[in-house]
């Protein structure tokens, strides 16, 4: 395949969880020639059959029919795999492409990325969103693009087809830090939520109560909006980010921080009460579960 004209490339998508496949679905909606892979085939077969868009065998054979590869994945490991993998993205990745990762990874896992498509003659550029999967859903993410402007320039018409706000922050893993920085204020804030909200009850404040005060004050982020139902009423809405998930981040976090110097006090009390959730059998809990956690401390005498 030939080409597409510079600000309508053809798009491969790799990897179609709970926002990949939100983001998909708006390239689709905005007219983009797209094609779609996953690793359980079945999820990618329904949203291509739902979208009118064709599904790829193989990684290889999505990013050899695109000017663009997206991939969107549980971590770096995941990531790294499907370019290397055989039949992977490395196999099929056309010079002159460009290849875009909106996976939450470190900036040392975006640079070995952008390694790998510089063999093959292709672009790279980190760019992870920032938002819930209802913000994804209506094409309102934040994106985080970090390459080089060229690279970005193409890609920008992706790019603003996912989120309403897009910014180019500097080279190749400066989208990747920024992502990381902008998680650590994220995490933090959902402890001291559940803090909080956990305080309130303690005290006698009824839970829906406390949290309409929540986000009627001074503390309503669009974070405290987009996770109320989940802190009011855990376990009965759908999952929308995995505990464990919060988990690697912070660790990603800590290890920027380390490389960096950078001293992160709130960080590391976080991560420890990020782990005893875990322990707890709330890994696969929505992270607002950290709220269900300090209760169920709180209850066995703050052990």
């Amino acid at each position: 395949m030939s080409e597409s004209p510079i600000g309508n490339p053809s798009v491969a998508f790799v990897g179609l969880g709970r926002m990949g496949s939100r983001l998909a679905a708006n390239l689709a909606k905005a007219g983009f020639e797209l094609v779609l892979y996953n690793r359980t085939r079945a999820t990618a077969e329904r949203l291509g059959e739902l979208l009118g868009v064709p599904v790829a065998a193989s990684p290889a054979a999505a990013a050899a029919s695109s000017d663009v590869v997206v991939t969107m994945l549980t971590d770096a490991e995941a990531v790294e795999d499907v370019y290397e993998q055989p039949a992977g993205i490395l196999e099929g990745l056309r010079p002159r492409s460009v290849a875009v990762d909106m996976s939450t990874v470190g900036p040392a896992a975006a640079m070995t990325l952008a390694g790998l498509a510089d063999a093959c003659g292709a672009g790279f550029v980190d760019a992870p969103v920032s938002g819930s999967v209802a913000l994804a859903e209506s094409a309102s993410l934040t994106v985080m693009a970090g390459g080089a402007s060229s690279d970005v320039e193409r890609v920008m018409p992706v790019l603003r087809a996912i989120g309403s706000t897009v910014f180019h922050v500097g080279a190749v893993g400066a989208g990747a830090t920024i992502k990381l920085a902008v998680n650590t204020v994220i995490y933090g804030l959902c402890e001291a939520v559940a803090e909080g909200l956990v305080l309130a009850e303690r005290a006698g404040i009824e839970r829906a109560r406390a949290y309409e005060i929540f986000a009627s004050s001074a503390i309503a982020a669009p974070f405290v909006h987009y996770r109320r139902e989940e802190f009011e009423n855990p376990g009965r809405p759908p999952v929308a980010f995995r505990l464990a998930l919060a988990h690697k981040d912070m660790n990603l976090i800590l290890s920027l921080a380390a490389s960096t110097g950078a001293l992160m006090p709130q960080a590391r009390a976080n991560l420890r009460t990020l782990e005893g959730a875990i322990a707890e059998g709330l890994g696969d809990h929505d992270v607002a579960a950290v709220a269900e956690y300090l209760r169920r401390a709180a209850a066995d005498g703050n052990r």
